[in-house]
């Protein structure tokens, strides 16, 4: 299961961080060559506003906002429009590049798309705002449901599950609206159970 993750002290003030690509330490060059590699592979330009913005995600481990994308780039890439950021992010999520996740309310958060094997989805804390990672198969059971009974195909990766964190949850206690979880406490599972 990926790491759960913390509010990050980067750009993007309460989105929080995540393994990133480059990792705690990693090689954010190496990160950037690998995608630019990719949209190559695809017979994609490789612009210097793409690799301005691949740079930015990859130096990251924060789910990035749009406008925390354009701060990050600013700086290294100052000929690049905000506009131009926003066209880029988009364009690159088109080539499976990079990936948004809707946590609602209107915000997007952006991070370079994953290999297969470490796709994840994202939950979304109400109150706090904090973003984790969870296993990708972790809603596998609802998609086969939904599809077999429905025919619907869902895409949980573009939307974070929202509701309320552990820390939050055992910030409440008792009686407030909701089940305190105690340190050490088991969460409970989707059936209930404990």
């Amino acid at each position: 299961m990926p790491a759960a993750t913390g509010l990050d002290a980067g750009p993007a003030a309460g989105a929080a961080g995540r393994p990133g690509p480059a990792g705690p330490g990693g090689d954010a060059a190496a990160v950037v060559e690998a995608a630019v590699a990719r949209l190559r592979a695809q017979g994609q330009r490789v612009t210097p506003a793409r690799r301005a913005v691949l740079r930015a995600l990859a130096t990251t481990d924060a789910h990035l906002r749009a406008d925390d994308v354009c701060a990050l780039v600013e700086p290294v890439a100052p000929g690049v429009h905000r506009a131009t950021v926003y066209r880029t992010l988009e364009a690159l999520a088109d080539l499976g590049v990079v990936t948004h996740v809707h946590l609602g309310h209107g915000a997007t958060v952006h991070h370079l798309a994953d290999r297969p094997a470490d796709e994840h989805l994202h939950t979304c804390c109400r109150r706090c705002g904090r973003v984790e990672d969870v296993d990708a198969d972790l809603l596998d059971g609802v998609l086969r449901r939904l599809a077999r009974e429905t025919g619907f195909e869902l895409d949980p990766q573009h939307v974070a599950l929202s509701g309320v964190c552990r820390d939050c949850r055992r910030r409440q206690g008792p009686g407030a609206g909701g089940r305190a979880v105690p340190d050490g406490a088991a969460e409970p599972t989707a059936d209930g159970d404990e």
